[in-house]
């Protein structure tokens, strides 16, 4: 039992030893390409930063990539940028730059800026500028356009989207085009059936159903419904100034 003991925290520390050493830059050598089959079967070791080139058969991780970076799931422990396709998925701890494409998902933790391209979901912690194509999209933050089924923004967003839905959980400008629309705040256009403006907004509504909370602009549809106007609903087209 106590020789079971031993080795039990003789890999706990070895594990929390590797740990410690991905985050001291000066133990990441940069080395021009490498090889994974499986992490930790892989050349050069997690720790180091690929710029160049890197091919995941089945899983690579590395601090950083930066170049080229193909296989089958790839994932970077800090900032990373290029290119990155992979058949499954790529995951970024950090910042990333350049251009993903994902047979499943891409996910970033940090912000990213370029463009990204998923069979099932685009993933962007902080701020995202640049393009996202796939089924879903998701941004912290969004400086540029969306293509989705869904696409979503938690915080102040400005842009472009075409969506099935689209979700602007907080400040928005710009063009949503989609069969629901749907922002906190808004300044420009929402176009779709059902347009929802939850807290206040400035623009143009065009739907089937518009409706505002505190609205500055025209709203065309079937039913128009302004909560601060003089008259609150209306057929064909709503309006306060």
């Amino acid at each position: 039992m106590k020789k079971t003991s031993l080795v039990l925290l003789s890999l706990v520390l070895a594990g929390a030893a590797s740990a410690e050493d991905l985050l001291k830059p000066e133990e990441h050598p940069v080395v021009g390409c490498g090889i994974s089959f499986a992490t930790p079967i892989q050349a050069p070791a997690q720790n180091a930063t690929i710029d160049g080139f890197r091919w995941n058969v089945i899983y690579g991780e590395n601090f950083g990539t930066h170049g080229c970076d193909i296989g089958f799931v790839g994932a970077n422990r800090a900032d990373a940028s290029g290119f990155q396709l992979d058949i499954v998925a790529g995951w970024d701890d950090f910042d990333f730059t350049g251009c993903q494409i994902a047979g499943v998902g891409n996910a970033v933790l940090g912000g990213a800026t370029g463009f990204q391209l998923a069979g099932a979901v685009n993933y962007t912690r902080g701020a995202f500028t640049g393009f996202q194509l796939a089924p879903v999209n998701y941004a912290g933050s969004l400086y540029g356009m969306q293509v989705a089924a869904l696409n979503v923004n938690k915080v102040v967003s400005k842009g472009f989207q075409i969506g099935a839905y689209n979700a602007d959980l907080n400040e928005y400008s710009g063009w949503s085009f989609g069969a629901v629309n749907y922002a906190d705040r808004i300044e420009g256009l929402q176009l779709g059936a059902l347009n929802i403006i939850a807290t206040a907004g400035r623009g143009v509504q065009i739907g089937v159903i518009n409706s505002a909370v505190v609205f500055s602009g025209i709203q065309i549809g079937v039913l128009n419904l302004i909560g601060n106007a003089e008259i609150p609903i209306l057929p064909i087209m709503n309006a306060q100034f």
